[in-house]
């Protein structure tokens, strides 16, 4: 742990300044807090395309797979034959898992950052929680680090998603990252 303080406070200069940058205290939480949160976006987003680019064979031979076993099902089904049908649609469903699976293991690569975010908020504002202008429901006048963070990590997170899927090199990108070896990118 005394390690983790010592690598939160050697980053603190370069995480604290953008909540320097504006003259007031709550503009410069808030942007802070948003600068803070795109660092996390971007780190999470280049960590999860690594992980995605290193396992994209075994994620192709999954597709392949539970495409493969789509069509047989349907073949099996078309055919009346149930025990085939169950058979192969078993499979599917294992292969689908394996899948989903995958899927949330990039997902929480993606989103790694987060913890040592709120490790230097604690370090930071832990006893200055954000005074509101205004009173809350549920909250009240004052709101901590952490749902402020949160809120505003998943905001940000979504606009990135939002403005990252409109350009074609990064759209592009990603599906090369995910295509295999030897096949065409729009797999």
């Amino acid at each position: 742990m005394n390690s983790l303080i010592r690598f939160l406070l050697f980053l603190d200069p370069w995480l604290i300044a953008p909540f320097r940058w504006p003259e007031g205290s709550m503009t410069g939480y808030l942007l802070g807090v948003a600068i803070l949160g795109l660092q996390c976006v971007l780190i999470g987003d280049f960590s999860a395309t690594l992980v995605a680019f290193i396992n994209r064979r075994y994620l192709g031979t999954i597709g392949e797979k539970m495409e493969r076993n789509r069509k047989l099902s349907e073949t099996a089904l078309m055919m009346g034959d149930k025990a085939s049908y169950r058979a192969v649609n078993r499979q599917a469903l294992d292969a689908f898992g394996h899948s989903f699976s995958l899927g949330a293991a990039i997902f929480c690569v993606s989103i790694w950052p987060l913890p040592f975010a709120l490790a230097w908020l604690h370090l930071r504002f832990n006893e200055a929680p954000l005074e509101l202008p205004l009173s809350l429901p549920l909250l009240g006048q004052s709101v901590h680090y952490f749902p402020s963070f949160l809120l505003t990590y998943i905001a940000v997170r979504i606009g990135y998603g939002m403005l990252m899927g409109r350009f074609r090199w990064y759209t592009g990108l990603k599906r090369r990252v995910l295509s295999q070896p030897g096949l065409t990118p729009d797999r």
